[in-house]
């Protein structure tokens, strides 16, 4: 039998939209905005119903032949849409190789296989090239980032892989662990040499600054030396190819701080400026 690619794609999120987008899907795909937002209105947040009557009407109206969700966010959206009868493929990566995992099983659902199989390439590649760069015998300063700010909340998943390949002694998270509220008793006692924002939503809009307005972050090392920074949150927050450039500027960030590199001169970081 042979294989038919899909033409017409729903996609619920922007990681697998651009996934889609590098596999060279594009006017096939419409990517249902209202479900991209990290954190739903308010107003909705209690009415599920709303959300799941929504999404099937769309997927409906646009005739799709292909349906790609994301995340445990999206596990309830995915479980209706399927006994709905849909084609739905869902992705949760939770670590490097799912992320490559995850551009397979897009490449298998899309009859792009041998494209996904040269982006995986590309990435652990990528992965490499960022390991080979830190210096072997260099210090790993300790780095926290911070996905959520309220409340304060650790970036986990691929993060803990992503920022050691970078070079970094990452704040301490079990491999695959979802991002998690951390306290500031935690923080302390890790007493991160280097903080860096990525929060959901802001892209690099959110101020650095502001944490040394919270109370008790006085005493944590990266505070004192004003060694906090934001980076686009899209780079480091939507498991794809871009992960590579979002892992470059955090290793810049460390490396001028601990390696001797020049100064971080990057459109896609926001430095605290005393």
């Amino acid at each position: 039998m042979v294989f038919t690619p899909p033409k017409r794609i729903a996609s619920f999120s922007n990681a697998t939209t651009e996934i889609l987008s590098y596999l060279g899907f594009s006017d096939e795909v419409t990517t249902l905005k209202e479900y991209c937002e990290e954190i739903p209105p308010a107003s909705d947040r209690t009415r599920p119903e709303y959300w799941f009557s929504m999404a099937e009407g769309r997927v409906h109206s646009l005739k799709s032949e292909l349906i790609l969700t994301f995340s445990i966010a999206q596990q309830d959206l995915q479980k209706r849409l399927k006994d709905k009868g849909y084609n739905v493929l869902h992705l949760d990566p939770r670590s490097l190789r799912e992320v490559e995992d995850a551009f397979m099983q897009v490449g298998k659902a899309t009859g792009t296989l041998d494209r996904a199989k040269m982006l995986a390439q590309d990435f652990s590649g990528g992965l490499t090239a960022l390991q080979a760069k830190t210096p072997p015998t260099g210090y790993r300063p300790k780095l926290y980032v911070e996905q959520w700010n309220k409340p304060p909340s650790a970036a986990g998943g691929w993060y803990v892989e992503l920022m050691s390949q970078a070079g970094a002694h990452y704040f301490p998270m079990l491999s695959r662990e979802l991002s998690r509220p951390v306290k500031i008793e935690e923080i302390i006692k890790f007493d991160p040499e280097i903080i860096i924002f990525s929060v959901f939503g802001t892209g690099m809009t959110f101020d650095p600054a502001e944490v040394l307005k919270r109370i008790g972050w006085d005493k944590i090392s990266a505070v004192k030396k004003r060694r906090i920074f934001s980076v686009e949150e899209t780079l480091l927050n939507r498991p794809g190819p871009r992960l590579i450039d979002g892992a470059k500027v955090v290793q810049s960030i460390l490396g001028e701080a601990y390696w001797g590199w020049p100064l971080v001169q990057s459109s896609f970081a926001r430095r605290v400026v005393d």
